[in-house]
């Protein structure tokens, strides 16, 4: 291999591991987003199936550590469908959305572990050749 070709081979890896590297920190958002989105969607599902629960003084969770103490006679709950749409439901289909959204992104977050894993290994690699090749 010629000096020529070594040299290019160098600004390949360099240019992959920065590349990865963004690709990396992208994947992270995204899974923090996902995490984020999960985390509602279950708060939803537990206020759902509070409400499902029957008469009685309740506390339910509103958002962002809030709750409303009262007594619930709820038969439908506006519902986002996905795309910006909403729509009345009676609660068991309400529960039966928000499950099918969980499992969905739930999925999706898997799929983000396991490329941000492939990612991470690929850059650790790269890494280990560059500093074997003397550059940091």
């Amino acid at each position: 291999m010629s000096r020529q070709d070594v040299r290019q081979e160098i600004q390949r890896l360099i240019e992959e591991y920065q590349l990865v590297g963004e690709l990396l920190t992208n994947l992270q958002a995204q899974h923090a987003t996902v995490s984020e989105l999960l985390e509602e969607l279950t708060t939803a599902l537990d206020g759902v199936r509070l409400l499902k629960g029957g008469a009685g003084e309740r506390l339910v969770h509103i958002g962002a550590g809030l709750f409303v103490k009262g007594v619930f006679e709820a038969k439908e709950v506006l519902t986002p469908l996905g795309a910006g749409y909403h729509a009345f439901l009676d609660l068991d289909n309400a529960e039966r959305v928000l499950q099918e959204r969980i499992e969905e992104y739930s999925r999706l977050k898997t799929s983000l572990e396991e490329n941000i894993g492939k990612l991470a290994e690929r850059a650790e690699q790269i890494r280990q050749v560059l500093e074997r090749l003397g550059i940091r």
